[in-house]
């Protein structure tokens, strides 16, 4: 696809993922018809996939992600949501779509530029006028570290000093912009992905293995465990004095309470959970846990592991390593956000997936291409003989 066209799709999914679950959206309806299109075109892409006898999923794939779908979709019908399981899962529909777009360095890198232009934009307009008076500063905190980081993918692994300069520059625009909204976790996030961008941090630590991702997926969990059992300390009320000296808020800032009472939930709807990802746990895997139980959880962990698996073949790809480790940042910073699970989800993290799977695509086609043509050489040449 062409690079300027792939942007101006990826400029039109920021400005939805912007509305999304807004005053605004509500309005206007956008999610929904967005999510109708999705839908539309999941359907078109397989039913052209099929006609051109492209269309094939391994059993694996199609074990773990249709019994994903099964499981949300039937649990919340069943305990009375509706339609909610379908809605999330729709966001899985978008992620397949994007893999069928073979995806070029100069494209990620344009839709970069205009992303953390538009994350800059939306930062600023929060601090300094009064257009998005009202927002919560965390969803617009949010919402410019996930447009930082998707600028990154393709910087990872840079070696250039100016582009390292250029980096550093703009954390600290970014920083600085981000301070106002009251987003710890976004800073802090912002500032280990530039230690991976920089090279301080390796990305091997991420992409080692296959089996690794398991452990980053699971982060959620132990951090949740961790802090409700530390919670219950002597110490804590020293910590959250020094913390309303410094931040104005407490440590954890009842997130320890929250996560309590989801694991309290989870004991009781333990297999299968209760149906629905409201609640506001601000975080993504207790939400998943109290929704869709044991059963939803470990089908879903699987559905991400594998997808993140299907790059580790070209690990050594700039973007798709870019990619990994942006899902990853964004993934581990939904420990104590909202947003990845919704019924309406923040669909940026689900767009690196896409984009990641499109680079797979490009890079797996282009493999075969040169195969098939070392092939037709060798042909050649033993003919000749």
């Amino acid at each position: 696809m062409n690079s300027i066209v792939y942007t101006i799709i990826m400029v039109a999914l920021w400005v939805l993922n912007l509305f999304n679950d807004s005053g605004l959206g509500h309005i206007y309806q956008t999610t929904e018809r967005a999510r109708t299109i999705i839908v539309l075109l999941f359907i078109i892409v397989i039913m052209f996939q099929c006609k051109e006898k492209q269309f094939w999923v391994e059993k694996r794939d199609f074990t773990i992600f249709g019994g994903l779908s099964l499981i949300i979709i039937a649990i919340s019908k069943l305990k009375g949501y509706g339609n909610m399981g379908f809605h999330y899962i729709s966001v899985f529909m978008l992620v397949y779509i994007l893999g069928q777009v073979k995806i070029h360095l100069l494209a990620i890198r344009l839709t970069g530029l205009v992303y953390v232009i538009l994350g800059m934009s939306i930062l600023y307009i929060y601090d300094y006028a009064t257009l998005l008076s009202g927002w919560n500063g965390n969803t617009i905190g949010m919402i410019g570290l996930y447009s930082f980081l998707i600028f990154l993918i393709s910087f990872y692994d840079t070696k250039n000093i100016k582009s390292k300069i250029i980096i550093v520059i703009i954390t600290g625009i970014y920083i600085h912009l981000i301070e106002p909204t009251d987003s710890r976790s976004s800073i802090w996030f912002a500032i280990v992905a530039v230690l991976f961008a920089l090279s301080i941090l390796p990305r091997k630590i991420i992409t080692v293995t296959d089996k690794r991702y398991y452990f980053w997926l699971l982060i959620p969990l132990f951090i949740a465990i961790i802090i409700v059992n530390v919670s219950h300390g002597s110490y804590m009320n020293e910590l959250d004095l020094w913390s309303m000296e410094k931040f104005q808020k407490p440590i954890f800032n009842g997130r320890d309470e929250l996560w309590e009472n989801g694991l309290s939930l989870l004991r009781e709807h333990f297999l299968f959970g209760r149906g629905t990802v409201e609640g506001n746990w601000h975080n993504c895997v207790i939400t998943i846990l109290t929704a869709y139980g044991c059963v939803g959880g470990i089908f879903w962990i699987l559905s991400l592991q594998k997808i993140l698996s299907k790059g580790r073949y070209w690990i050594n790809d700039i973007i798709v390593s870019g990619c990994i480790i942006t899902f990853v940042i964004m993934y581990i910073q939904q420990s104590v956000e909202l947003g990845l699970v919704n019924e309406n989800p923040n669909i940026l993290p689900y767009i690196v997936l896409g984009i990641m799977l499109g680079r797979v695509k490009q890079l797996d086609e282009k493999e075969i291409e040169n195969v098939e043509g070392e092939y037709e050489k060798d042909k050649y040449y033993s003919s000749d003989l």
